[in-house]
């Protein structure tokens, strides 16, 4: 393994490739950082957003119950 690695150092080829792996660890590295960042700023954002849509419909619930009990009054004055 010890020639395979000085055979590696000492060739353009063995440099490209070493190039190319610290390339691809270093695009992982910022992959991983923004990913993760990210996640936690929209994570944020998302509670945020699923808690207004809760209210909207709580809100939703409350004008169809408001409807309801108007069409009743209007179907109970037409009777009379």
């Amino acid at each position: 393994m010890n020639i395979l690695t000085s055979i590696l150092a000492k060739t353009t080829t063995g440099a490209a490739i070493e190039i190319i792996i610290i390339i691809l660890v270093a695009g992982l590295i910022a992959f991983l950082t923004a990913y993760f960042y990210y996640k936690s700023v929209y994570t944020k954002k998302i509670k945020i957003l699923e808690d207004e849509k809760s209210g909207l419909e709580n809100r939703i619930r409350s004008l169809e119950r408001e409807l309801d009990e108007l069409k009743a009054t209007i179907e109970k004055k037409g009777k009379e």
